[in-house]
């Protein structure tokens, strides 16, 4: 039989599914949503997901014990684990998520800069990149002989895309 921390009377499903995170934590999400929807009956009084680690309510001591015997388990089972803290905030998502449902993003919030790049067309892109060094070059004092020469392939390649080189500044 395993030995399962109970912490401030909560009962022993929720400690189990503590555990399961633990003993999971590199393998699936299914186990820290198990536990949300438990931590979610357990405190269904209250928005425990939303407790700030600075609260020092009686309601948020309940949720900073259970916190803290996640982290336990967590380097119980997991003793290299980088950041134990992350564990937690996925449980908090899924219980805030499970509890609300999950919330639409902005289109824009849900493309991020790497995605943002890769719509740009290649025209666009060549002239940005080739724009930003031809820019940055113009403001140097003092260009190196291969730099200064470059640049002058720079200016070509910008005429080339259609980019009038007289009206930048």
């Amino acid at each position: 039989m395993e030995n399962v921390l109970i912490v401030n009377g909560a009962d022993s499903k929720i400690a189990k599914l503590r555990e399961n995170v633990g003993k999971s934590e590199k393998a699936t999400q299914g186990t820290k949503r198990e536990y949300a929807i438990a931590l979610n009956a357990r405190f269904a009084g209250f928005d425990w997901f939303d407790v700030k680690h600075t609260d020092i309510s009686e309601e948020a001591k309940l949720v900073h014990a259970e916190k803290q015997a996640l982290f336990e388990v967590i380097r119980k089972y997991c003793p290299n684990h980088k950041n134990v803290s992350q564990p937690w905030k996925m449980v908090r998502e899924y219980g805030k998520e499970e509890r609300y449902g999950k919330e639409e993003k902005p289109e824009s919030e849900e493309q991020d800069e790497s995605e943002k790049r890769e719509a740009k067309t290649p025209l666009l892109r060549n002239m940005d990149d080739l724009l930003a060094l031809y820019k940055f070059n113009a403001r140097q004092d003092a260009l190196p002989a291969k730099v200064s020469k470059a640049q002058t392939f720079i200016a070509s390649a910008l005429a080339e895309l259609g980019v009038d080189i007289s009206l930048l500044k």
